[in-house]
């Protein structure tokens, strides 16, 4: 599936399970967002709530906006004035006043009295302006963090080791170790096309001490049961390779 995000006039966002409609998408990226970024960064359950109504560069507009806004401000001399900051802050206003709901006046520090939600605005605007106002998160990497964050609070007598290309839960209470690997695909059980994911899990057995390994997947209408995988390229004896749909209805609530 790639990338997901939005510029500012479309979003790229994948359809699939309980993620067909735009509230719901747009909800599912900004819970990926949340879990990618500093908590000061964080949209919270208000700002989320307007996804119904609102496109996600408006919901990041007006996030930005509501952390420089100075309506109630008093003015105020004692000020340390940010020139790059204050011309970044007017320069992304000209940008949303285009839209009637998102119009305000131009930005002075002299106006504000709170330099820290002033940083909090900044940062989201140079996140935005890296690609030309526009926002995509990896879908591989967001998949990948969603999953491992899930495995880590699950079970605490379980050991769990997240890796660059994928997660090893290791339980010496049982005796067993499982590798994960992640795939952000949409799976269709009647036309897998999976070759190289399955011939990853059979290097991993092959090579390692992990002879349990699961590939997970997005769950979707047409992927959405455990599937037990046997190929004769195993070279050990017992052996389990699985295909995991896993389910992202979680970041609808």
């Amino acid at each position: 599936m790639g990338n997901i995000g939005f510029d500012i006039n479309k979003e790229f966002l994948p359809s699939f399970d309980k993620f067909d409609s735009p509230s719901n998408q747009r909800l599912m990226f900004l819970k990926f967002f949340n879990q990618e970024v500093s908590s000061d960064m964080r949209f919270t359950k208000e700002e989320l709530a307007i996804c119904k109504e609102e496109s996600l560069f408006d919901i990041f507009a007006k996030k930005i906006i509501k952390n420089i806004s100075f309506d109630n401000y008093v003015y105020s001399s004692i000020k340390n004035i940010d020139i790059e900051k204050t011309n970044k802050i007017n320069s992304f206003l000209s940008k949303t006043n285009k839209n009637k709901k998102l119009k305000r006046n131009s930005f002075s520090f002299l106006n504000s009295l709170e330099e820290s939600n002033v940083n909090l605005a900044v940062k989201l605007i140079d996140i935005l302006e890296d690609c030309n106002y526009s926002m995509f998160l990896d879908g591989e990497k967001i998949f990948k963090n969603f999953v491992s964050h899930k495995v880590l609070r699950s079970d605490n007598s379980r050991e769990v080791y997240v890796h660059k290309d994928s997660i090893d839960v290791i339980s010496n209470e049982n005796n067993f170790k499982t590798k994960i690997f992640t795939f952000w695909k949409l799976l269709d059980m009647s036309n897998l096309k999976i070759d190289e994911h399955i011939k990853k899990a059979v290097d991993c057995i092959n090579t390692s001490e992990f002879k349990q390994v699961y590939l997970v997947y997005p769950k979707n209408a047409k992927f959405n049961k455990h599937v037990q995988v046997k190929t004769e390229e195993i070279k050990v004896g017992e052996y389990q390779i699985k295909l995991i749909p896993y389910s992202l209805r979680s970041t609808l609530r």
